[in-house]
């Protein structure tokens, strides 16, 4: 996560990999057709926005607050 917060281009990938499905999820779109059956697909532009996001949001991540609280339990152990 060091990484991905600091701008690393193969940590962000790795990022987007790891979350890949999830967006896919999100992105699911269900259209009824003029048949009355269901289309069921990822709108890749979503998906991309998604993606975007995600990337936009990573420098936010609270990485010494996770790294303190982290810290404390293992030490809790």
């Amino acid at each position: 996560m060091k990484g991905a917060v600091a701008g690393e281009k193969w940590a962000m990938e790795r990022i987007l990999k790891h979350y890949d499905s999830y967006m896919d999820e999100l992105a699911t779109v269900k259209e009824k057709q003029p048949d009355g059956s269901m289309r069921i697909y990822v709108d890749e532009d979503l998906k991309q926005k998604i993606a975007l996001k995600l990337l936009e949001e990573i420098p936010n991540f609270p990485l010494e607050e996770t790294e303190r609280v982290a810290k404390e339990e293992t030490e809790g152990l």
